[in-house]
């Protein structure tokens, strides 16, 4: 399984990068966004501010990905499907990776700590 930091079917053609991935790699993959992706200038209902909490984003009667809490206080993370894998098992993986010092998943935040490491030593 593996998670990218973007969006799978949560997309303009229901292939962000997880879901374009996933072709390649023949496995679960999960995108998981600190940010929105506005499709079709439809907008998102926040969940209410308890861990756990979300509320599922619906465009056109189809729903395309998932705002999730996963702390209080903290702003909430997009979620979506990229292949061979379920809404609902995603939103289970990713609040079983969090942990108290980040609103993301642990793989997506300590790969988001070495691009920013690679970045510097690169400039």
């Amino acid at each position: 399984m593996f998670i990218f930091d973007g969006n799978g079917y949560l997309h303009f053609n229901h292939i962000g990068i997880a879901t374009h991935a996933s072709f390649f790699l023949c496995k679960p993959t999960i995108g998981v966004a600190k940010s929105y992706l506005r499709v079709n200038s439809v907008d998102f209902d926040m969940p209410k501010n308890k861990k756990g909490s979300y509320t599922d984003i619906v465009i056109n009667k189809e729903v395309y990905g998932r705002v999730l809490r996963t702390r209080e206080g903290v702003k909430p993370i997009f979620i979506s499907c990229g292949n061979y894998i379920d809404l609902e098992t995603c939103t289970e993986i990713v609040l079983n990776l969090i942990n108290n010092i980040s609103r993301i998943p642990i793989p997506t935040r300590l790969a988001d700590l070495e691009t920013h490491i690679s970045r510097r030593a690169l400039s």
